[in-house]
């Protein structure tokens, strides 16, 4: 019978253990440098193409330039990480990992999303989508990028900025975010707004956001 209840009793802090590091993985937490942050990428499964005469081939959208755009996230540290926009100072607190974003792209069917009309996401769209996920880590609050528009005829590329609780996948804070692209040639051209949003992060949405969850 004392075994039985130590067997409990164990049970019941293992359960308040997984509790307590859930309970850590929020925006407050993440604000307060108390909890890993991890870049996931850009998902482009819901994303549309507006303006076919800047998309003509979609079969190298959807085989090459895609998975290149994520690439670039961790082939160029420098230029894509988030860390220094996060303020992040000890190293073990950030990483990029594109690994569940490289997955969840393999679906994407860019022919049929090329428009001449913009489409708008919604909060439940964003949460539907990313509950999907996979990741293999459940450390921390991952962010990613839900893009929403390729928007050549304006020259804009929105996406919203989602955080995601790593350990049961849902959506701590989401938010639309609007730049302008730029760069030489059709990668460069996108890649460079991935940038934007990161710089965008950097100067203004990081100062909003640590006021709002602070």
């Amino acid at each position: 019978m004392d075994q039985f209840k130590r067997i409990q009793r164990l049970v019941l802090l293992l359960l308040l253990f997984a509790t307590a590091a859930q309970a850590q993985n929020t925006m407050q937490a993440l604000f307060a440098g108390n909890v890993k942050l991890t870049f996931l990428g850009v998902d482009f499964t819901r994303a549309k193409y507006v303006g076919a005469e800047g998309f003509t081939d979609p079969a190298a959208i959807q085989n090459q330039h895609i998975k290149s755009w994520n690439s670039l996230l961790v082939l160029e540290p420098k230029k894509f990480s988030l860390q220094k926009a996060f303020k992040i100072t000890d190293e073990s607190k950030y990483e990029t990992n594109i690994d569940e974003l490289s997955r969840v792209n393999g679906k994407v069917a860019v022919e049929s999303n090329i428009t001449d009309s913009p489409h708008t996401l919604t909060e439940g769209d964003v949460a539907k989508m990313v509950s999907a996920y996979k990741p293999q880590s459940t450390e921390g609050v991952g962010i990613v990028y839900i893009a929403e528009n390729l928007n050549k005829t304006a020259e804009e590329f929105t996406a919203w900025v989602t955080f995601i609780d790593m350990s049961n996948r849902k959506v701590l804070h989401t938010e639309r975010v609007v730049v302008k692209p730029g760069g030489f040639g059709f990668r460069n051209y996108w890649a460079g707004a991935i940038y934007k949003v990161n710089k965008a992060i950097e100067s203004k949405y990081y100062k909003q956001w640590k006021k709002q969850f602070s």
